[in-house]
């Protein structure tokens, strides 16, 4: 039996943010594997560990948030719009009486988590889902979001929660302007994480990487070799790691340090590179360009670029919640960006065009 808008927004009010990781469909449908696949599959996605692979599988959310520059994007995407308040207009202007959903819900999810949970699901997987409540002409009267892990789409096409088929009047499906990180930037991400990784273990062990070679074959046993690396490697992360006594027995060589500049850079470059997937400026995420491309700009014109930059997110969300199941004919749904956002009672709200 199809899940109604009961079922559905009793499960949005117990979780609007995603925390689960994507569930299979959305990487079946690109043919990638992952723990979610199914369990035929799972030899397949082993063996691609073995062969090194794995920088090719999709990552999943948690593990992109682990790296600051997605945080720090994600934080500016939301700040910058789900609190901005949405309004119906046509023709003549701000439409009188505005819907209610676009201000309250009838659950206790408010607007700001619903948008904010919206544009999480865009950023990381390039879709999402609201549970929708309709009138007597089909246009909506309430909503709530879906939690990513609970919906799919079957091999028809069909929208599924929980494995059950829901009717198409109880959902609004929202694409996004993009395909999401863990599906776009894995390989960007993933890199970011190994050099994180890299980071910290060089600050665990902030000297050169040093070989142990026994001088005469057959001088130490397996145990006192094992025993004597440990004890090097602890020695070293410790103040006066820099000194160490080598036995007559062992040869000690030291490899080159890796420039400090590689680590900073890198970093830099992989945070540049998550911020023009998500299609943000730089300073959105305080990475640096290369000194060459740089050009003055103050601060208020940085904060501009920023909310320019926002319309990339936004203008989808007002192209497909003013489509004719959402509002009636001739209304148009947008985002109230003006500095003090108009009163729902004044007769205009700025430069809007009729959709």
């Amino acid at each position: 039996m199809p899940l109604g808008w009961k079922k559905l927004a009793e499960v949005a009010a117990t979780g609007t943010l995603p925390m689960a990781a994507s569930p299979a469909q959305r990487l079946r449908s690109a043919a990638v594997l992952t723990p979610w696949s199914p369990q035929e599959h799972m030899k397949e996605l082993a063996i691609g560990e073995a062969l090194g692979l794995t920088g090719d599988l999709p990552v999943t959310r948690s593990e992109a948030l682990t790296l600051a520059a997605v945080s720090d994007a994600r934080a500016h995407i939301i700040e910058k719009i789900a609190g901005v308040p949405l309004r119906a207009l046509s023709a003549d202007g701000l439409v009188s009486v505005q819907p209610t959903w676009l201000y309250r819900t009838d659950g206790p999810v408010p607007p700001w988590h619903r948008m904010a949970a919206t544009l999480d699901d865009w950023m990381f997987y390039g879709h999402s889902l609201w549970a929708v409540e309709r009138g007597a002409t089909g246009q909506i009267t309430d909503a709530a979001h879906v939690p990513y892990d609970r919906w799919d789409i079957d091999a028809e096409g069909n929208i599924v929660f929980d494995g059950k088929p829901v009717p198409e009047r109880g959902v609004l499906y929202l694409r996004g302007p993009m395909d999401g990180l863990v599906n776009v930037a894995s390989r960007t991400i993933r890199g970011a994480v190994d050099l994180e990784k890299s980071t910290v273990s060089k600050g665990r062990t902030p000297v050169p990487a040093i070989i142990l070679r026994e001088i005469e074959e057959g001088s130490m046993t397996q145990k006192e070799v094992t025993d004597y690396v440990k004890a090097v490697a602890e020695a070293r992360r410790s103040p006066d790691g820099m000194v160490m006594f080598v036995p007559a027995k062992i040869e000690a060589s030291f490899q080159g340090e890796v420039a400090a500049d590689l680590m900073i850079d890198g970093r830099n470059r992989a945070a540049l590179d998550i911020a023009k997937h998500l299609h943000l400026p730089a300073s959105a995420i305080d990475a640096t360009v290369d000194k060459a491309s740089l050009t003055y700009e103050t601060k208020a014109g940085t904060e501009q670029t920023v909310i320019d930059r926002m319309t990339f997110w936004s203008e989808p969300l007002e192209a497909r919640l003013s489509m004719d199941d959402v509002v009636p004919r001739g209304q148009r749904v947008r985002f109230d960006f003006s500095p003090n956002p108009a009163d729902t009672s004044t007769p205009d709200t700025g430069p809007y065009a009729e959709d």
